[in-house]
């Protein structure tokens, strides 16, 4: 069984990036910014563009949630690879490849009789793109890194719009995000006069313990002067092994220069920050990596113990919170669901058809409110989904982005990664929230004064919840149209987290919010 992965969507570029290093996973493309992970040789160049052609091909046919038409894929796959050289073409007809440069023929391969055959018409294009190096003087002095790639972007478009390819460095920086690896623990932006400052430091990582601080500006690493380096190389730059000494020079305060010496250590991004609000616990929880679980669970004990008797709940706000991982979904909702089902997902492959329920005997059974808006994910979207579902939190916000796909990640022989959509996702009442979102149990878009909120009101919206929770099969009209309901936002206004607190302080309106979305089906034994 291949290992499954619930990848984040792509975002904009980004400004800030966590120096820890080897592995991310986000889809973070950014020309000035980067996630972290140790920068190693580019293993593309050692690697044929047919081996990796051929190992993507199986993987698709294997794996993927629909079942590929290979025929129409291998002539996009091979515009991709060969766009370097203008005077190769492909000529197809319903029993061949012929290979043509300049007009001419080059070289004729039959075609596999089963279009969904991946193995077979890996085969044929690989023959294909080995024939076309011999024929062309252009890729023979092209980067197979680049030619690997848009062979491979070109595949991936004729998937859907989750799948797609990361090259190396970009795929070993997802593997960072995803489990960690060797850095010193700080997150850096760039300032508008072009300075790379330190914007937070990680407790307890070795920025921390060697006196790094807020607000100190990066110089130098191991004497290498950083000033007009862009973001990504700052970033690489202080990735490395774990143990490995590194000396980092800052300038503090605008005059004072040090020179910081310290040992990287394994680094897993911060995904889970607590704050108290009176006698509320406000937890942001901004993507689902290896800690997020056991992260989450500190948080919550650290709450426990500092307001005590009087928390009166907890607020998780996972608002642009794009996703993460697929088993750091269900451990979260365990923390707070107890035994029954969390989500369910369907696909192609034996192995995709799965419920994932609860066994958790030790749920917190606090009063909880969840925070989403327009750019809550993946991830985001299974917990918020299960707990409106399961009766134990309200949803409050925007409708969320409605990314309701799993996928599966296949390394590549050039250490790439292959990004494939492997299952949908359905929530306990039964309908998956693929591009129609999860809809919060109160619109915070549609409330003008938070004295608005009253029981009659908040009932209100049951209707269109039961509508939602219903749709199984909605059209893209019907989505456009349910969407319009609770149009989904891309900002946090405090607001939110105004009307989240007045809930849990209100336990007749609380529980009048979280009846909203609770459907009976939901918690019934399957």
């Amino acid at each position: 069984m291949p290992i499954i992965r619930f990848l984040n969507i792509a975002l904009s570029h980004a400004t800030t990036a966590l120096l820890a290093a080897s592995l991310v996973a986000s889809c973070v493309p950014s020309s000035d910014s980067s996630p972290l992970g140790a920068r190693t040789p580019d293993k593309s160049a050692d690697a044929s563009v047919e081996r990796v052609i051929l190992q993507a091909y199986r993987s698709i046919g294997d794996r993927h949630l629909n079942e590929p038409d290979f025929r129409r894929m291998s002539q996009e796959t091979y515009k991709g690879f060969a766009s370097a050289d203008p005077a190769l073409s492909l000529q197809a007809d319903d029993r061949s490849f012929t290979l043509m440069r300049d007009g001419q023929k080059v070289v004729t391969r039959p075609t596999p009789p089963d279009r969904a055959d991946g193995r077979a018409w890996g085969n044929m294009l690989a023959d294909l793109v080995a024939a076309s190096f011999d024929a062309s003087p252009v890729l023979k002095q092209s980067e197979r890194g680049a030619l690997i790639k848009g062979a491979m972007v070109a595949t991936t478009r004729q998937l859907d719009k989750n799948s797609r390819y990361a090259d190396p460095d970009e795929a070993k920086d997802n593997r960072f995000q995803r489990d960690g690896g060797g850095g010193i623990g700080i997150t850096v932006e760039r300032a508008d006069d072009n300075r790379i400052l330190i914007r937070a430091v990680q407790e307890g990582s070795p920025s921390a313990k060697a006196g790094v601080t807020v607000g100190d500006q990066i110089v130098a690493v191991d004497g290498e002067v950083m000033i007009d380096k862009t973001l990504a190389d700052v970033v690489h730059k202080l990735r490395g092994t774990v143990g490995q000494p590194v000396t980092l020079t800052v300038l503090r305060g605008g005059s004072h220069t040090l020179a910081i010496d310290m040992r990287r250590s394994r680094i897993i991004p911060t995904t889970v920050t607590y704050e108290r609000k009176d006698s509320v616990a406000l937890i942001h929880l901004t993507g689902f990596n290896s800690a997020t679980t056991e992260t989450l669970t500190q948080a919550l004990d650290r709450a426990r113990s500092e307001i005590g008797r009087d928390l009166q709940g907890v607020i998780l706000d996972m608002r642009s919170n794009r996703g993460g991982l697929l088993d750091q979904a269900q451990s979260v909702a365990e923390v707070f669901i107890g035994d029954g089902v969390i989500f369910s997902t369907q696909g192609r492959h034996p192995d995709s058809q799965r419920t994932y329920r609860s066994g958790s005997r030790r749920a917190a059974e606090l009063p909880m409110v969840v925070l989403v808006n327009g750019n809550s994910a993946s991830a985001a979207e299974i917990v918020a989904a299960a707990l409106q579902d399961r009766g134990r939190a309200a949803v409050v916000g925007t409708t969320s982005y409605g990314k309701g796909t799993v996928q599966t990640v296949v390394r590549l022989p050039n250490e790439g990664e292959l990004v494939l959509t492997w299952s949908r996702l359905v929530a306990p009442s039964g309908y998956t929230w693929n591009e129609q979102g999860v809809m919060p149990n109160i619109c915070t878009a549609k409330i003008g004064d938070v004295s608005q909120l009253v029981p009659a009101s908040v009932d209100s919206n049951k209707t269109l919840l039961q509508r939602w929770h219903a749709e199984r099969n909605p059209s893209r009209e019907e989505i456009d149209s349910l969407r319009k309901i609770c149009p989904p936002g891309e900002e946090s206004p405090e607001r939110d987290v105004h009307i989240a607190a007045r809930l849990l302080k209100d336990p007749t309106l609380y529980a009048h919010a979280v009846r909203t979305g609770a459907i009976e089906q939901a918690v019934a034994p399957r």
